[in-house]
């Protein structure tokens, strides 16, 4: 087969959970001996690192000519199928997969932000929702949002869950002794307000961050303010980062789809302390250490570089 992936995310290098998810899943493919390809957005730092050497990555700077970069993949690669991934906040990606590859069309559904149905959306349109119930399958990668899924849009998602962790046994770290306490792409859904005082009230303890799609530079400013917080760098192997890893930190605001870091790092017998919004409570499996916080319930008619809305963000304890 031939499958085609879009989405307006960064690839090159993976930035957040449903880039590595999406990623691991077209590895599988291609390993098998189908081709894969994939139209996505910007490179990055770390663009360099050899992250998917078995898929073949068009990357484009220019959001308007995304879209018509997907049209002549489409026609010229000619895809069995196209997945569309939901980081797609205009939707423009989907409705071109929809015009240019009727019929062959799979919504990965990811960040409930980026859907464009549902209340924690952040660019509702009634057309789109209609193409992603119009499409021959929605995947989503936990039960949290499948239920979500079906309850919004009146259409069943079948649940996958991409084999991201790999077969074990997993290395177990266990650095209660040493090691930093580590926050994953830092901004402010993802609750930056409260790494940034933890880090303020423990100014003995180290620190870590590895900036993500979300990491704004005034994000990255206030992270330098504090002596005691260092900047990780892009690495091939998220074990580069998790041996170092003695707690994690995941106090997110938003509406959160699943949380797979906070498995990897329970895997490796890293504690994870998360906040309790949306998937995250089923991703921590039981485990406790889940705290109530305030979420983010609206957003600033602002926009920051990354093209995404400012959230009003509460005060939390």
């Amino acid at each position: 087969m031939r499958i085609l992936l879009t989405s307006n995310a960064s690839y090159l290098p993976p930035r957040g959970g449903a880039t590595r998810s999406n990623l691991i899943w077209l590895d599988h493919l291609a390993r098998s001996g189908h081709q894969c390809r994939i139209v996505c957005g910007p490179s990055g730092p770390g663009a360099e690192l050899p992250y998917h050497s078995t898929i073949q990555v068009l990357a484009n700077d220019e959001p308007a000519r995304r879209a018509h970069l997907l049209r002549e993949q489409i026609g010229s690669f000619r895809p069995d199928w196209v997945l569309v991934s939901s980081e797609d906040l205009g939707h423009a990606l989907l409705r071109e997969a929809h015009h240019s590859a009727p019929g062959r069309v799979v919504y990965l559904a990811h960040t409930p932000q980026f859907y464009p149905f549902g209340p924690a959306s952040w660019n509702l349109d009634r057309a789109a929702a209609q193409l992603v119930a119009e499409c021959v399958g929605i995947v989503a990668i936990g039960r949290h949002m499948s239920d979500y899924i079906e309850r919004e849009l009146g259409h069943p998602a079948v649940v996958i869950h991409p084999p991201l962790y790999g077969p074990g046994p997993f290395p177990y770290y266990s650095n209660f002794g040493r090691g930093s306490i580590a926050m994953i792409n830092p901004c402010a859904v993802k609750g930056i307000s409260i790494f940034l005082k933890v880090a303020e009230q423990l100014p003995h303890e180290s620190f870590a961050v590895l900036p993500g799609w979300g990491t704004t530079d005034e994000d990255c400013r206030a992270l330098e303010r504090l002596p005691n917080i260092r900047f990780l760098p892009n690495a091939r192997d998220i074990d580069d980062v998790l041996a170092e890893t003695r707690l994690l930190l995941m106090p997110s605001l938003w509406y959160e789809g699943f949380g797979l870091i906070a498995m990897e790092n329970m895997l490796r017998g890293i504690p994870v302390v998360a906040s309790d919004s949306g998937g995250l409570k089923e991703a921590k499996s039981g485990t406790g250490y889940v705290i109530p916080v305030r979420t983010v319930e609206r957003y600033q008619p602002v926009f920051d570089e990354h093209g995404m809305p400012k959230p009003v963000v509460h005060e939390s304890d």
